[in-house]
């Protein structure tokens, strides 16, 4: 990721836009005060930075638009921000574009579509960071974050105020949080830290659950195992109560009786055959009705036996009564004489009937007792088959019950071997359970396999993602980069560059590890040595990130480096963009001054096309080639700057 160009806007739509050569130093140089120094102030706005930094003046009041276009490999993105409302210190809207050969649009294209959080997000994902988080030892109190690409900007900007500051080497440096939040993050930008360990921390989460999976199941079923030959025994003797195995049968050890168990395996279930049809209640049925016409025949009986007690009894007592009249010849001779008494011959008020009549009414009584006493047998006859009849519904009704009961007792016993069938299996069950059991807890069961599998594999993730081992890997790289650093050191003829030079860290310095004690850069002496120790840091790490192709952008902002070089900052402000041999005259160690662009232009130059260095400048180096053919324009003198001239005038 390099810069194309920025872009500023006015109010009116007026735009002024740098172009800016990839994989190369670019130098703007000239007058204070005419916006160089915001170049870089406008990039981190654009960057995401939601803080609005860009100094006060012209270039807050006449520009309406900050604008940056990026080239990422072959893709390009152009992101431009309006400067916030009225006087509000922050703004987080973005205009975002994103292709290959992106034109700069007009003023009136310029509609906020994306905030800060998206750009970061978006711009991270696009120079390759990767998902990740921080490193944090264990106890330690601080909380992870991922690190994206606002956590490069340290190694993108070197200000005026840090390039050759003897206690900060970063960009805001200073700042609360921020030397932490660089300690925690340069490791993956350096590459200490593999750029799936998110994904790596959860496969060692999910092997991790998985292990613990096996190996509650593995100790649940040993547990059972260790009491095998109990369970066993207790399994061998149900098996015998519900005939799986011979009561006889008595075990030796425990081998006889894992053997007679595993037998038992080869029980099938006992069919059970039922009638095609339930007779029961069909038979409930037919005894119901057999009831019924016993109920009936029993009433006709005691219907019947009352009737013939009733005749049985008129009979007898008019029986009686005719012997009393015959027994004194009453009717014997006839009496003509109506109101005379037959008995005394006494006279009747009424006259009684004739003798005749009363003879009449004798034999028709005589007559009805005959007839009771011819129809006294038939009723007899009649009780009698109607109990023959009682007697045999009596018996039809006892083997329609005797039906029942076998219908039920043949429900119960099918019932009974169902139930005995369930027990069995429920028996063989438990049986196949344990002996799977004794199996899956032999030595060499799959089970023990891939546990031990999933320790192994447990193993090597933790060695990858052993903070020992990213320690390790970051020591390794931090020396290599001193190794250059010390070499380059002695380039730009640094003090104490007899001695190894390094970047500690943990402290976030510059050491020059002298044989008596190491030198950290605060107690360097002269600006030049601070410098340096700022040079050959940043570029060594931006040497290392290119050749490493880690994700972080490639260019480097250097705000007057050569300010170290003249006797006072007003005799530095003086200059006006002087030529060099002019510059010369200036009490100016001019040999350090192309010393140190003929090394910033030498990295660069091995570096490209994959690193890009802006440096904006009071001095101009007439007599050095490779400085003139670095200018993007001519220097911001006599009415030339950032902000173009007729915008001041004219709005």
């Amino acid at each position: 990721m390099q810069i194309k160009s920025i872009t500023l806007y006015n109010s009116v739509g007026n735009k002024r836009t740098i172009d800016f050569k990839l994989g190369k130093v670019n130098i703007i140089t000239g007058d204070s005060s005419r916006g160089k120094s915001a170049l870089l102030e406008i990039v981190d706005y654009c960057l995401g930075r939601t803080e609005f930094r860009i100094p006060d003046g012209v270039i807050r009041d006449k520009v309406a638009w900050y604008a940056v276009l990026f080239q990422i490999n072959k893709n390009q993105v152009f992101i431009a921000k309006p400067k916030p409302f009225e006087n509000s210190a922050s703004q987080n809207q973005v205009y975002y574009d994103f292709g290959t050969n992106i034109l700069i649009p007009e003023l009136a294209q310029l509609e906020p579509n994306s905030n800060d959080d998206a750009i970061k997000n978006s711009l991270s994902e696009l120079i390759g960071i990767s998902p990740n988080q921080t490193i944090v030892e264990e106890g330690g109190a601080r909380q992870q974050f991922e690190t994206n690409i606002r956590h490069a900007i340290y190694y993108l900007f070197q200000k005026q105020g840090t390039i050759a500051n003897q206690d900060i080497l970063f960009h805001r440096q200073q700042e609360n949080y921020i030397p932490q939040t660089i300690k925690d993050t340069i490791p993956y930008f350096l590459g200490a830290i593999q750029e799936d360990r998110l994904k790596l921390q959860k496969e060692l989460h999910q092997t991790r659950q998985k292990l613990g999976e096996a190996q509650s199941s593995l100790k649940e079923a040993e547990t059972i195992t260790k009491k095998r030959v109990v369970i066993g025994s207790n399994l061998l003797i149900e098996a015998q109560q519900v005939g799986l195995i011979h009561s006889n049968f008595i075990a030796k050890d425990a081998t006889d009786i894992f053997d007679a168990l595993q037998s038992t395996l080869e029980w099938g279930v006992t069919e059970v055959i039922l009638p095609g049809n339930d007779q029961f209640p069909e038979l409930q049925a037919e005894v119901e009705e057999i009831r019924q016409n016993f109920k009936q025949i029993h009433e006709k009986i005691i219907a019947t036996e009352t009737f013939l007690k009733k005749e049985t009894g008129f009979s007898k007592e008019a029986n009686q009564q005719l012997l009393r009249l015959e027994s004194i010849n009453l009717f014997k001779t006839e009496n003509s004489y109506p109101n005379e008494c037959p008995f005394c011959n006494s006279s009747l008020p009424e006259p009684i009937p004739s003798l005749s009549a009363m003879k009449e009414s004798l034999i028709s009584l005589q007559n009805n007792v005959k007839n009771v006493e011819v129809s006294q047998p038939r009723l007899l006859e009649h009780i009698q088959q109607l109990k023959e009849q009682r007697e045999t519904l009596r018996l039809e009704i006892q083997e329609k019950e005797i039906a029942i009961k076998a219908a039920i007792d043949e429900q119960e016993a099918a019932q009974q071997i169902r139930d005995t069938n369930a027990h069995i299996a429920r028996t063989v069950g438990r049986i196949s359970l344990y002996l799977e059991t004794l199996e899956f807890t032999d030595e060499n069961s799959q089970i023990r396999s891939d546990i031990e599998q999933l320790k192994q594999l447990i193993a090597s993730y933790e060695q990858q993602l052993n903070i020992g081992e990213i320690k390790a890997i970051l020591v390794s790289i931090l020396n290599r980069i001193g190794q250059q650093m010390t070499e380059w050191a002695k380039r730009l003829k640094l003090e104490h560059s007899d001695s190894p030079y390094r970047f500690e860290l943990n402290k976030l310095t510059v050491i020059a590890d002298r044989p008596e004690r190491p030198i950290p850069m605060a107690r360097m002496g002269g600006g030049e040595n601070w410098l340096g120790c700022h040079l050959i840091t940043l570029l060594a790490l931006h040497k290392h990130f290119v050749e490493r192709k880690r994700p972080v952008p490639h260019f480097l902002f250097l705000d007057q480096p050569t300010q170290i070089y003249f006797p006072s900052n007003e005799g530095y402000l003086n200059l006006q963009a002087t030529p060099s041999d002019e510059i010369s005259g200036a009490n100016t160690d001019m040999a350090a001054v192309e010393r140190m662009f003929n090394f910033i232009f030498d990295v660069c130059e091995e570096l490209s096309p994959d690193f890009q260095i802006i440096i904006m400048e009071h001095a101009n180096l007439g007599s050095n080639e490779r400085f003139q053919n670095a200018l993007l324009e001519e220097p911001w003198t006599d009415g030339r700057a950032l902000v173009p001239e007729n915008w001041i005038s004219s709005i």
